[in-house]
């Protein structure tokens, strides 16, 4: 906010107070803990549903290991308590919950059914709804290029699906609705944060404990039954314990890279996270492949890759030109 405050005032003197690159060695642990935790979340999590295939169950579970690390932030004080910001922003903080608990509950149901790395490839994606929301919601139209990156993602995944040895419809449609509702859900949260101050951190606490309560009720309607299953298994303990500090070491680090980092770069580090996540599918579970899967892949990663540089690219561009008019308008004043 002090930042903001100093660019609108004089804009001319925020760089020097803007944070620099983070050093190789805190860069590196931010790297590993944006690669690291996401793969070994994804690989942990389907040994989990392997074990337990009761998505609804497991979902919950997540939800709860991982809120219980965002409730020990706050009492440690590595995050501050957030202020009370009225009831019609907690309500649509529980819309926002149901749509990221359902994006959650769509992955594990894709993840029990396929392969880790077919699931991903159909999640590459994501950006096509995400630029279709943005659109619609907020009025930000895709660039031609960046529309044709698009459709390489979309080819790429009816190439792979056509190859892939585990393909089901039920695992496909549930990634596909994982796309839908997560790509709502991003563009809502960005609406809902341009709207009220609150944090990164905090609000993603919040929206994570938030989805926790909306699993409860879903869980124990579809399995109840595993409940003692799951604790009989003592031997799942540990990865079940593991996977919120997992997934919360995952955000953070996404949010660090992001202050210490352009858009560009951020997104550039974020790119090469799906593609080192089928790789290691592929060799933590000896998934095969055909050529014609394999060439799927790449062409579906590939399309997600152009479409993040190329969206990031024009609004890093935007952002230029809005700051360079404001630059000349400020030294005009007299």
């Amino acid at each position: 906010a002090y930042s903001q405050q100093r660019w609108l005032a004089m804009p001319h003197a925020v760089e020097e107070f803007a944070p620099g690159p983070p050093s190789p060695q805190n860069g590196a642990l931010l790297a590993a803990g944006l690669y690291g935790a996401n793969i070994a979340y994804n690989v942990i999590n389907k040994r989990v549903l392997l074990a337990h295939p009761h998505p609804c169950l497991v979902t919950g579970i997540n939800l709860c290991s991982s809120s219980l690390c965002c409730v020990v932030c706050w009492m440690l004080g590595l995050i501050h308590w957030p202020r009370f910001l009225g009831w019609p922003f907690y309500l649509k903080l529980m819309g926002l919950a149901v749509l990221h608990w359902s994006g959650m509950l769509f992955s594990n149901i894709s993840v029990s059914e396929v392969h880790i790395s077919f699931t991903h490839t159909v999640k590459a994606a994501e950006p096509f709804f995400t630029a279709l929301f943005t659109a619609v919601l907020i009025g930000n139209k895709p660039t031609l290029r960046a529309w044709l990156s698009l459709l390489v993602v979309i080819a790429g995944i009816v190439v792979a699906s056509t190859a892939e040895i585990s393909f089901t419809w039920r695992g496909f449609w549930a990634a596909m609705a994982s796309n839908v509702v997560v790509a709502l859900r991003t563009v809502l949260t960005k609406m809902a944060m341009d709207r009220h101050i609150l944090d990164p951190l905090n609000f993603q606490a919040l929206l994570q404990c938030a989805a926790f309560i909306v699993s409860i009720p879903v869980a124990l309607l579809f399995n109840l039954h595993a409940v003692r299953e799951i604790a009989a298994d003592t031997a799942a303990w540990p990865s079940i314990v593991l996977i919120g500090p997992l997934v919360w070491t995952f955000n953070v680090a996404s949010i660090m890279i992001l202050v210490h980092t352009s858009t560009v770069v951020h997104s550039m580090i974020r790119s090469m996270r799906r593609p080192l996540l089928v790789l290691a599918s592929i060799i933590t579970f000896g998934t095969r492949i055909t050529a014609l899967n394999a060439l799927g892949i790449l062409f579906t990663l590939f399309g997600a890759f152009l479409y993040r540089y190329e969206t990031e690219l024009v609004n890093k561009n935007g952002h230029g030109v809005k700051r360079s008019i404001t630059e000349t308008r400020q030294r005009t004043i007299p």
